[in-house]
């Protein structure tokens, strides 16, 4: 196979942008499209070399093995054995039982059903997850398994039915991965089947270079044209880089931007055009050659960084470990992949050998810390016991089990009594009051409905113009307010939900370095059927009056509303806090003013929220509950405290534990009684 410089210098394109980023550069925001064109060039290299040496009669399935091994296996084993060792040191035991466990799942390959099952790509978590980034690995793994075999099956029908193959499995996999983009976004953006159409384009290119010369030489046989369609490639990656988001549904057609430009470059750009030139240029040459490596060593170092200090890392020290980045893969590169990629070095029974060993290493260590939670006998038990408690999580799956109503995901009894005449409305804060609410209602004879749905605030009239499937707010809050008011049943509504993120669509800074991260929502107004789009922040007080309007309606309706006012927010994820200053020796006990924060900075940041709530004339039926009350200039002045006694009321940065769910719950119940 010909050397084609210019793939290499679009290999630097390609892992660039994934590392800014992940380092969290907001100009980068579609720095992920980085991955999509590493499928395209990843499909056309390998079906290259596979259908050249078939078409020669030395395809050998071993050969093919053995050389993916030396790519991809020595340079990964060394970053996890650095990764481990650093895990050791920095995570604390839930982080590092989750890491384990992300550790097998690596060394089978299989990390991307992990990461799937486990969560979404954009949650605010991965950023702490070491090994998220070896999803795509676990992609083209799965790819070169299955790809050769299915070239050997196809090759005895002939090239027109192995093209024929191309082509249906790029369509029927793009047109999966749109409809799964809708539907379930998490297994779209890791799994193989809705991936393997971008491995398959560049394979089709393959196949086009080797077997249908006269198109490609009929599509490269003016100058100009090579020259428009090698730089609109780049365009299309680069608008991709920069335009997309977390926002954007993705794969699935969105993906034909960067892919398409992706297979564009391939295709037009050559090293007599400028496109070409730039691209095989030093300086992109020799970072598409370390990209490998610079792909493995970005994200470990990130979410170390992110682990050891108490807030997100700044922007120079952040592109300072890009920098370093680059600088290992380096090295990683000159004196791993090179060497073991000599077979002069490393016979393949090494290779294969040591490929077995070092699995089987990193298997057993992955299970003997899953086993021991975590290596927490690294920690004191006491406080072990503090922070496991605070991240104790159940899901609305096993909180509700086989109690769905109404066949929605969205509503389940979670005590049976006197129908279900008390209702738990709100979004992911209302799930985590159910799981003390649920424990607290069956010792009464009153039944509890939860109505829950993630990133929804109960207010309606609402959508959320930052997600995916927009209307999924606005239908459900309709479609729950319509079941409340109409059943004479439901007698009591607890509201509660996180109010103000929704209000000022901006996260949290509590203004002494915990500055939350994560995308900034965007609730907008539902009028006459009609989704309006207001500028950020232009529309709050219409919001806010929304708000107001959506508690006068369930009052109207005769229905006893406890509305549960704002939940101060901490900045930082509480139980990560309070590992770091143990870890660093200046935590000693559970001092409340650790990871306390300003009750002036609540009241301001919440000011909009509360004064619309209070603007609701008072109500014989409405019973307001101020969790400021419960956790700030109570136990600190002036402070809002996030722990005591040995008992953590946060489980993240704005989720309440266990421990803080029942104190509000205990007010909750008062109501009952």
């Amino acid at each position: 196979m010909k050397y084609r410089p210019e793939i290499d210098g679009l290999r630097a394109l390609a892992v660039l942008p994934v590392i800014l980023f992940h380092a969290g550069f907001p100009a980068f925001s579609g720095g992920f499209v980085g991955v999509d064109v590493f499928f395209v060039i990843s499909g056309y290299l390998i079906t290259t070399i596979i259908l050249s040496e078939m078409e020669e009669d030395r395809f050998s399935i071993l050969h093919f093995y053995d050389r993916r091994a030396r790519r991809i296996i020595p340079a990964l084993f060394l970053v996890l054995l650095v990764s481990t060792l650093l895990a050791l040191v920095c995570l604390p035991p839930s982080h590092m039982k989750d890491y384990s466990e992300s550790l097998i799942a690596v060394s089978l390959f299989s990390s991307n059903i992990l990461f799937w099952q486990e969560t979404g790509y954009w949650d605010i978590e991965n950023e702490l997850k070491p090994l998220l980034h070896t999803w795509s690995l676990a992609v083209e793994e799965q790819y070169y398994i299955l790809f050769p075999l299915f070239l050997l099956l196809m090759w005895r029908f002939g090239k027109r039915w192995i093209l024929f193959a191309f082509l249906s499995i790029t369509l029927a996999s793009l047109f999966l991965s749109q409809w799964a983009s809708t539907r379930d976004a998490s297994a779209n953006f890791f799994l193989l089947p809705t991936r393997g159409w971008e491995l398959a384009l560049g394979a089709g290119i393959a196949f086009c270079f080797l077997y249908r010369k006269a198109l490609i030489d009929s599509m490269l046989s003016h100058k100009a044209v090579e020259e428009v369609m090698g730089w609109a490639g780049l365009s299309m990656i680069a608008y991709s880089v920069l335009a997309f988001g977390e926002h954007t549904p993705f794969p699935g057609f969105y993906a034909l931007l960067p892919t398409g430009g992706a297979a564009l470059v391939i295709i037009f750009a050559s090293n007599q055009t400028t496109a070409g030139k730039l691209l095989g240029s030093k300086l992109l040459v020799g970072l598409g050659l370390i990209s490998y490596s610079a792909y493995l060593w970005h994200q470990p170092l990130f979410a170390y960084a992110r682990h050891t200090a108490p807030y997100e890392p700044g922007f120079t020290i952040l592109a300072a470990l890009s920098i370093v980045s680059l600088a290992l893969a380096f090295l990683s590169w000159k004196y791993v992949e090179a060497p073991f990629r000599n077979r002069r070095n490393f016979s393949r029974k090494q290779i294969f050998t040591g490929t077995a060993l070092g699995s089987i290493a990193f298997i057993a260590f992955g299970l003997l810390g899953y086993a021991t939670n975590g290596f927490e006998g690294r920690f004191e038990q006491a406080f072990v016991n503090s922070i496991n408690s605070a991240k104790q999580s159940t899901t609305i799956r096993d909180l509700c089990r086989d109690s769905w109503l109404e066949d929605s995901n969205h509503y389940c009894l979670l005590a049976e009594g006197q129908a279900h005449s008390a209702v738990l409305f709100g979004d992911s804060h209302a799930k985590v009051l159910a799981e003390e609410l649920k424990q607290a209602f069956s010792q009464t004879d009153t039944g509890l409905l939860l109505i829950t749905q993630f990133a929804c605030p109960p207010v309606t009239g609402v959508y959320r113009a930052d997600m995916a499937d927009r209307t999924v707010c606005y239908d459900h809050n309709k479609q729950a307010y319509d079941y409340i008011i109409n059943d004479d049943s439901i007698t009591h509504v607890i509201l509660t939900a996180r109010w103000t993120l929704g209000l000022e669509g901006t996260r949290f800074d509590n203004q002494e370095g915990g500055k939350e991260r994560g995308r900034k929502p965007h609730l907008d107004i539902v009028e006459g059927g009609t989704y309006l789009y207001h500028e950020r922040y232009d529309h709050r007080d219409l919001l806010a009056q929304r708000y107001v309007e959506s508690v006068e309606a369930l009052l109207d309706a005769g229905k006893t509303v406890i509305l549960i006012y704002p939940i101060p927010e901490a900045g930082w994820n509480v139980p990560d806090y309070l590992t770091h200053h143990y870890q660093s020796g200046s935590y000693s006990g559970i001092d409340k003013s650790v990871a306390s924060t300003s009750y002036d900075v609540f009241l301001q940041r919440n000011q909009r929220t509360i004064s619309a709530f209070d603007t609701i004339a008072p109500n014989d039926h409405l019973v307001r509950i101020y969790p400021e009350d419960i956790f700030c200039d109570s136990a600190l002045t002036g402070r809002c405290i996030t722990h005591e006694d040995g008992d953590i009321f946060y489980r993240d940065d704005d989720h309440l534990s266990s421990a803080g769910a029942r104190k509000i719950v205990r007010q909750i119940i008062g109501q009952f009684d």
